[in-house]
């Protein structure tokens, strides 16, 4: 007769199922032998390399207590109770709390057992609950009850066939807390292979040598923080660690959404992060679940959270656990700074904005399964992609297939491939209805798309319709413009090569002769001469990252708003270096404290000197301004080491004029005869030019363009050029826009004395 089946206990806690482990690996080391004694057990643990070893003496033994008792069961229970065991250890079992809703639901739904005979006694009824884990990462309960008549050996096979119809109960699904993820094999990433090698180095210590640390004494970093644009690939970088390392990821993100339950929850995944150490617990976008205080996202759920945090990073410590926290956040100037103090995240690793070089690389691992051209040359797309990051790259590979096949839809194919246009007859009836056009949609002549090489035309097209996601934070793509365009400002030229172009391209010489902080540059000057134009052309031939602001764009009416602006810019800067930052007209955001008439506009000038007097490290940022009015920027700013190399852009003189009209004229005119180019210092020394500035000369020739093409249009002219007369007309026609030049001359002895 089969053994009937007793109520058995439930392993409900996760130090429970470890221990059931490991007392169950060491018996079947020892053929099978039980241990007698809980004293007998816990020494056996304790002298093992296992994780448990370093758990406290009480709730190990009672524990250990747990688990004989339950290991005692399992011998006396039926042949089939192993089969249920690993099932259960498989699954999560219900909190503590929810036992009263067990019992009083553990009758629902429950199949009769079959009448009890002389000859066929029936086996008592079992229950087992089991909590099973979506593919989402919540839990349902499943509540599994089985009843079989069984009747000697004759019927045991009929009794297990019985045992597998299951009645299930659904409940309805918790919200989802954290997530477990095992990586088989490490992702694919280009353009970070430095600081891949540089994090894989300190985390493989971490969790894989622990003994280092604690047989010399040295200190266990308890977290890391890698921050950086969007899109540079700092979740990605930290799953291939992960993966290469082989240890699990526990995502914490579902645990700090719920107020109410992030204690229980964080709770939950450290212990879960400890059973499976060595392992890793990831909190992503932490700028987002602890803001700093006073800023837009702060309340006091981001303080609670913290706390809850720090509480259970110190108990991994204090359990010597060989688990280790990270973090990515996107915006570091937002997150609590005691989140990253000591015992925390308290060291943070920069993602930076990839160079040409690391585009390129990243392009070869997008491109890796892609059909390219022979003719397309993959540097060539780095070249133009610059501000391109991880992210972007994917898309834009994604908006190249997607033109590679509008070639193929493009395509004239007799078989009907295009839509053909197609006239429709008017209706038959009283109404007075015109002939409407219709789309005849034929059946393309192919069955599967056809495969269309990418070209370097498709990621030409791509990259003319879409903007890189750092674009729209700021950043601008490297200008085009070059010296060639601007004309004459040689000495100009020469100083801000001294300043700005030499140390981004040779920083090592400079280094060398002790010129290791960057200098920034103020350009002023009358309005209209050039001082953009130069900007642009140092950022072009710099080849550096280049962001553009302008004054008025930083100011905010609500307090810290500004502040944090300006920390948000540098920080850009700090993640693309080398970087310019061109302001223009400074004079708006900078004005004399003392004459202030906002106390943002105070802010935003004390905010700007904290970040040039480098305290943070500004090796790489290179500051430019812009202005008429040198004399209303806040004294401060002009001091050395700040803005320190100041630049007056007077008005050209007759020989620069030339200079400049002919570089004008080149810009706007493809082909050039030396006739056309002849005529033009004529113009420039011509009395009525005095005074002109460069937008003057611009304007000049705009005129002169103008009269051309009427007298063209009109049949008066068959040359396509402007000759003499037009250019008369446009002397005739165009006045100077600096009406006072004396005054800046007058301002630049000023303030070259000092005064």
């Amino acid at each position: 007769m089969a053994p009937s089946f007793k109520s058995r206990l439930n392993l409900r806690q996760g130090l429970d199922r470890d221990v059931y482990q490991i007392i169950k690996k060491m018996e079947d080391n020892n053929d099978g032998k039980p241990f007698k004694t809980v004293s007998a057990a816990y020494d056996a643990i304790k002298k093992s390399n296992s994780s448990l070893s370093r758990q406290k003496k009480r709730p190990l033994e009672d524990s250990i207590d747990r688990v004989m008792q339950f290991r005692k069961e399992e011998l006396e229970d039926s042949e089939d109770s192993e089969a249920v065991i690993e099932e259960m250890e498989s699954k999560k079992v219900d909190d503590d709390r929810f036992l009263l809703n067990r019992q009083l639901t553990k009758h629902w739904h429950v199949e009769s057992a079959p009448q009890a005979t002389n000859e066929q006694p029936a086996a008592k009824k079992r229950r087992i609950q089991i909590d099973s884990e979506d593919k989402d990462g919540a839990t349902s309960g499943v509540d599994t009850a089985t009843e079989a008549a069984i009747n000697g050996d004759a019927v045991k096979d009929t009794a297990r066939a019985d045992r597998q119809e299951k009645t299930v109960q659904k409940k309805s699904p918790k919200s989802s807390r954290f997530k477990v993820e095992q990586l088989e094999e490490p992702l694919p990433l280009g353009g970070v292979g430095e600081i891949h090698r540089h994090l894989l180095r300190q985390t493989r210590y971490l969790l894989k040598c622990p003994e280092l640390y604690e047989g010399n004494g040295w200190r266990r970093v308890p977290g890391m923080l890698l921050f950086g644009p969007p899109g540079t690939g700092k979740r990605s970088l930290i799953r291939t660690v992960a993966a290469n390392l082989d240890v699990p990821i526990i995502t914490l993100n579902g645990c700090l959404e719920d107020p109410e339950r992030v204690e229980k929850s964080l709770a939950e995944a450290f212990d879960t992060a400890i059973g499976l150490a060595p392992s890793i617990v990831l909190i992503e976008d932490l700028d987002w679940h602890i803001p700093k205080p006073g800023g837009t996202n702060h309340n006091e759920h981001g303080r609670k959270v913290l706390n809850q945090i720090t509480r259970q990073v110190q108990r991994v410590q204090q359990e010597q656990a060989n688990v280790l926290a990270m973090a990515t956040t996107s915006r570091l100037t937002d997150v609590d700074p005691v989140a990253l103090e000591a015992g925390l995240f308290e060291r943070s690793i920069q993602m930076r904005v990839p160079d040409q070089e690391a585009r390129h690389d990243i392009l070869r691992v997008v491109t890796r399964d892609k059909q390219l051209s022979g003719s397309l040359d993959l540097a060539e797309v780095a070249k133009m992609t610059h501000g391109f990051v991880g992210a972007d790259m994917v898309i834009l590979t994604t908006l190249a297939e997607q033109a590679a096949q509008e070639r193929i839809f493009n395509t004239e194919d007799p078989e009907g491939r295009q839509l053909e246009l197609l006239t429709r007859p008017p209706r038959r009836d009283d109404m007075d209805v015109s002939d409407t056009i219709s789309l005849d949609l034929r059946q393309p002549a192919f069955t599967t798309l056809p495969i269309e090489p990418l070209t370097l035309d498709d990621f030409r097209l791509a990259i003319k319709g879409f903007t890189p996601s750092l674009r729209r934070e700021g950043f601008t793509v490297i200008p085009s413009v070059t010296w060639d365009q601007v004309g004459a400002l040689e000495n100009v030229r020469e100083q801000l090569h001294m300043s700005i172009i030499g140390p981004i391209k040779n920083p090592e010489l400079y280094q060398e002769f002790g010129l290791r902080r960057p200098a920034g540059a103020l350009l002023w000057g009358p309005p209209g001469c050039g001082k953009t134009l130069v900007a642009q052309a140092v950022a072009n031939e710099a080849q550096a990252s280049f962001i553009l602001i302008n004054g008025p764009e930083l100011l905010n009416k609500y307090v810290g708003e500004s502040e944090r602006a300006v920390r948000e810019l540098f920080q850009r800067a700090r993640s693309s270096t080398p970087c310019i930052l061109f302001f223009d007209e400074i004079d708006s955001l900078v004005p004399r404290r003392d004459n202030a008439s906002t106390d943002a506009g105070v802010r935003v000038v004390n905010a700007l000197l904290t970040e040039l007097d480098g305290a943070q490290d500004r090796s790489g940022i290179y500051v430019m301004g812009t202005t008429n009015r040198p004399d209303m920027i806040d004294a401060a700013m002009l001091r050395p080491g700040r803005l320190s190399v100041r630049l007056f852009v007077d008005l050209p003189t007759p020989e620069e004029r030339a200079d400049i009209l002919r570089a004008i004229y080149k810009t706007a005119h493809a082909n050039t005869s030396e006739a056309e180019l002849a005529r033009l210092a004529a113009v420039a020394l011509d009395p009525r030019c005095k005074d002109f500035s460069g937008a003057d000369l611009g304007g000049l020739h705009i005129k002169a363009a103008e009269c051309a093409l009427r007298k063209f249009m009109l049949g008066k002219k068959t040359a396509r050029e402007i000759d003499e007369e037009d250019w008369e007309y446009a002397l005739e026609n165009t006045r100077c826009s600096v009406l006072n030049p004396d005054s800046y001359r007058k301002l630049d002895r000023k303030l070259g004395k000092g005064e």
